[in-house]
C-alpha cells in the first residue's frame, strides 16, 4: 500500500471518529434536555392539580368551622409565606368571620402555568370566591391569583400568592 493511501485512510478514519463522537455528544444532549423539560413538565402537572385543592383551602372559611379551615389553610403553605399568612388569618380574616358570621367559599375556574422548574411552579388561577354573611344573600366576585408554589417532600406547597 502506498503511503498516500495510508495517509488518506487514516484521515478518513479520523473524520470517522470524530463524527460518531460528535454524534454521541449530541445525543447525551437531547437525551438530558429532553428528560429535563419531562420532569419539568410532570411537576407543572402536579402543581397544577395541588393548586387546584389548595387554593381552595386557602381561600375559603367558615365561622362555624373557623379553627379547623384555618389550621388547614395554614398547612398548605410554605416558607416564609406560612408566617405571614397565619398573621392575615389571625389578624383579619379571624376577626371578620367571627364578627360578622362569614362563610366564604373559593372555587378554581381555571389554572395556567406561567413559569416553572422541576421545584417551583407559579400558576395563574381564576377564582369565584362567595360570601354569605349570617343570613343574607350570598355575594360572588371573579378574582385572578398569582400562586407559586414549592415541592416540599411529594407535595407542592403555596409559597407565594398575590393578586392580579
Amino acid at each position: 500500500m502506498s503511503r498516500p493511501n495510508l495517509r488518506l485512510r487514516t484521515v478518513i478514519v479520523a473524520v470517522l471518529v470524530v463524527a460518531l463522537l460528535a454524534a454521541a455528544a449530541a445525543d447525551v444532549v437531547l437525551t438530558l434536555r429532553v428528560r429535563e423539560r419531562d420532569r419539568v413538565s410532570a411537576a407543572e402537572q402536579a402543581a397544577m392539580s395541588q393548586a387546584a385543592t389548595r387554593l381552595p383551602t386557602l381561600l375559603s372559611y367558615s365561622s362555624k368551622t373557623l379553627d379547623h379551615d384555618l389550621d388547614a389553610a395554614v398547612a398548605s403553605t410554605t416558607g416564609s409565606f406560612r408566617d405571614d399568612y397565619r398573621t392575615v388569618l389571625e389578624q383579619q380574616v379571624r376577626p371578620n368571620a367571627q364578627g360578622a358570621r362569614l362563610t366564604t367559599v373559593a372555587s378554581v375556574d381555571g389554572l395556567a402555568v406561567v413559569s416553572g422548574d422541576a421545584d417551583r411552579v407559579v400558576v395563574l388561577a381564576f377564582l369565584t370566591q362567595t360570601t354569605t354573611e349570617g343570613s343574607r344573600d350570598p355575594q360572588s366576585s371573579a378574582t385572578r391569583v398569582e400562586a407559586t408554589l414549592d415541592r416540599v417532600g411529594d407535595a407542592w406547597l403555596v409559597s407565594d400568592l398575590k393578586p392580579v
